[in-house]
């Protein structure tokens, strides 16, 4: 455990030092503020505009579910630019031999960011969810984006050899947050093919405001995993 916190402190500091990296991990709260402040007044100049009584609203659901997912993307996506970085150099392989292990070292650039990025997500989500999202439903958005960080993650490092290669995996890899918008638009037997990805069960929980649909998700995810590991 000891060599663990050591490794993640020390991927903290080379995050640090990294404007791009650091920047992507402060977004998450830049967005959230945006959201919050930004998509009630466009739809209040909207609904006076068109004269109607609602336009964005009924969708609101849906920008709380991407935003779950966002911190959790943004962070893993800087922790797998770690890993790829240490990878090219070298870095990975001889970590691995050391104390910290293979399973220390994914622990400490997979494991350890995914399970603070779901808790970045929760805090996040109680302030800037438009729909003021409380109890379980944010439990089980923040479980379901730390999920989705970690398969966002594992994904780049998959199809990736260095940094160069990760961003335009990060890019592809983050078309897996599209399924979420099926559970609000999709409702006759298309919806079924979309059962293979987390992030529609996560917004079905939330269009169906059964948030236990979002334990399907956390499974898909982890077959997932599995699958890319």
């Amino acid at each position: 455990m000891k060599a663990q916190k050591k490794a993640f402190l020390q991927m903290l500091s080379v995050i640090g030092k990294d404007g791009m990296l650091l920047m992507a991990c402060l977004l998450p709260v830049v967005c959230g503020i945006l959201f919050r402040l930004g998509i009630p007044g466009v739809e209040a100049l909207l609904c006076t505009y068109f004269q109607k009584k609602e336009l964005l609203s009924p969708f609101y659901g849906l920008t709380d579910v991407f935003y779950s997912m966002l911190a959790p993307a943004m962070f893993c996506f800087a922790a797998a630019m770690v890993v790829l970085e240490e990878r090219d150099e070298g870095m990975a392989s001889y970590l691995c031999i050391t104390p910290l292990g293979r399973n220390g070292y994914l622990i400490s650039r997979l494991g350890v960011p995914a399970v603070l990025a779901a808790a970045a997500s929760g805090a996040l989500l109680v302030p800037f969810s438009l729909q003021r999202l409380q109890g379980p439903a944010v439990g089980i958005l923040a479980v379901n984006g730390g999920a989705y960080g970690l398969l966002y993650a594992l994904l780049i490092l998959r199809f990736s050899s260095n940094r160069l290669e990760g961003m335009a995996a990060a890019k592809l890899s983050s078309l897996l947050m599209l399924p979420a918008a099926g559970a609000f638009f999709i409702h006759d037997g298309m919806k079924y093919l979309l059962w293979i990805f987390p992030s529609y069960w996560a917004g079905l929980s939330v269009s169906e405001q059964q948030p236990a649909l979002g334990l399907a998700g956390i499974v898909c995810a982890a077959i997932w995993g599995l699958l890319l590991l």
